[in-house]
């Protein structure tokens, strides 16, 4: 799935557990930021920049984790 795709399914309440009635988008550079009240879900984005290298599913995980 793109990350176009993606965002648009993530700004549906029906998706998550707690149904919030409002859902606030945020993007940066590297990622995707949905704020349902009680909780924030952030994605990062496939992009490279040189100095970091997110491009893979694999190095995205690494670095979620690590944040």
């Amino acid at each position: 799935m793109d990350v176009s795709s993606l965002q648009k399914v993530l700004l549906n309440p029906e998706i998550y557990p707690d149904r919030p009635p409002v859902i606030k988008f945020i993007e940066t550079h590297i990622s995707l930021l949905f704020l349902t009240g009680n909780h924030v879900y952030k994605l990062k984005k496939p992009v490279d920049f040189g100095f970091l290298d997110f491009t893979s599913l694999e190095k995205r995980k690494f670095f979620c984790e690590e944040e």
